[in-house]
């Protein structure tokens, strides 16, 4: 199943790269629900019943694992990149409120919220004996009907600038 939405992705990611308009129009409206590829990066799709996005990242972060799917169990999409650059994104009406408190409620660590912008956190995980162990991020997406979150894999362990690459290419994520 995995193989078979790789290659339906892939396939899909070569049509949308390679087609090329002649009418205007098109190319107009085409041109303001995506970004445009570079020779340098790479183009994921991931269009389903439930997700329907577009995410450009670097060639030179992929890697042979790197995977964008749908995890039907989960309800969820999965962006893997490589172990410093895992997030799952999922439809849900939380607010990033409710995220905070829930992190701050952790009777394990405790966090220091380094970045609160609007529709996003960015924060450390320190355990009780002041150990510093890493870094987290959640991100807050809004569209006409559409709430989604996107967060790192909470298994993971993810540096200062882990995070601040996945800050920076997220940004690229297209919901169309």
């Amino acid at each position: 199943m995995r193989m078979r939405t790789f290659l339906i992705l892939l396939v899909t990611a070569c049509a949308m790269h390679s087609c090329n308009s002649t009418d205007d129009s098109e190319a107009k409206s085409s041109s303001s629900r995506t970004s445009i590829v570079a020779e340098s990066d790479t183009l994921l799709v991931l269009r389903n019943s439930e997700y329907n996005l577009t995410l450009t990242l670097p060639k030179s972060i992929m890697t042979a694992e790197s995977k964008f799917q749908f995890r039907e169990s989960f309800g969820d999409a999965e962006l893997y990149v490589h172990p410093g650059f895992h997030v799952y994104i999922s439809k849900e009406d939380t607010e990033l409120s409710e995220i905070k408190k829930e992190l701050q409620s952790d009777g394990l660590f405790s966090r220091k919220f380094i970045d609160e912008s609007e529709g996003e956190l960015f924060y450390q995980s320190i355990l009780p004996d002041g150990s510093e162990i890493g870094f987290g991020w959640v991100k807050s997406l809004t569209t006409p009907g559409l709430k989604m979150i996107l967060r790192l894999d909470p298994q993971g362990t993810y540096s200062k600038q882990d995070v601040r690459t996945i800050q920076k290419h997220m940004k690229t994520l297209n919901i169309l």
